[in-house]
């Protein structure tokens, strides 16, 4: 894989593993099985450095009818100053119940603007289910077509949501394909900024094929009306 491939993996708005409403937003790679609430819009800013390069995306989502989310992650690459990619995903909840499971169906693609090109289509299934009030588990599996390698493989990812009663939210990640021949891992951490309702993130991923590390800061408005 090579190091641009993992560098637009770790930061795509929703990719193949992110998605990343509640806690599993933007740059995280795992997707949880919610989406922002109805007749609402919100917005996502991260900054992802993987040496040498570095890239700052731009994610907002609204959810038009009540059932569905739309998202257009805008990624502006650091090393070439210039907008490289830009995506439109889809997502909506199929499944909900009262004791707590749901799931989700999301979709998308990402287009290359130094390639002119639609270079990336996945769809994703995200279920989450709460075995107790402070932690969420997440699970992902999906399919994704990079048209530049040409291949289409299976894409899955597993997650932890830790919710202390004071304090940040806390991540853990592990996500892959049937391509690669490693995981790659990542833990972070969300946290309210003042008295706002907008969130801080720190997180990092590693490779473990590559033995690279990427460090994210992102800033997260839940709800801009």
């Amino acid at each position: 894989m090579s190091r641009t491939a993992v560098s637009a993996l770790f930061v795509a708005g929703l990719s193949i593993f992110a998605g990343y409403a509640g806690a599993n937003d933007g740059h995280f790679m795992v997707d949880d099985a919610s989406i922002t609430p109805p007749q609402n819009c919100k917005f996502e800013t991260w900054y992802t450095h993987t040496d040498p390069v570095s890239r700052a995306v731009a994610s907002p989502a609204c959810n038009f009818t009540g059932g569905s989310d739309w998202t257009l992650p805008v990624t502006y690459n650091n090393e070439t100053n210039e907008v490289s990619d830009i995506g439109l995903e889809y997502k909506t909840v199929v499944w909900t119940s009262r004791s707590g499971p749901a799931l989700a169906l999301s979709g998308g693609a990402n287009y290359h603007r130094s390639g002119s090109e639609l270079d990336r289509y996945f769809v994703n299934v995200p279920l989450s289910f709460q075995p107790m009030d402070s932690l969420t588990l997440h699970l992902n599996g999906g399919v994704e077509h990079d048209r530049r390698i040409d291949e289409t493989y299976g894409t899955w990812g597993l997650a932890a949501t830790f919710k202390p009663v004071v304090g940040p939210i806390w991540i853990l990640e592990m996500a892959d394909n049937d391509w690669r021949r490693a995981p790659i891992y990542a833990a972070g951490a969300r946290t309210t900024i003042g008295s706002t309702r907008w969130t801080l993130d720190v997180g990092l991923a590693h490779d473990t094929q590559l033995e690279e590390t990427a460090y994210t800061v992102g800033i997260n408005i839940p709800h801009l009306f």
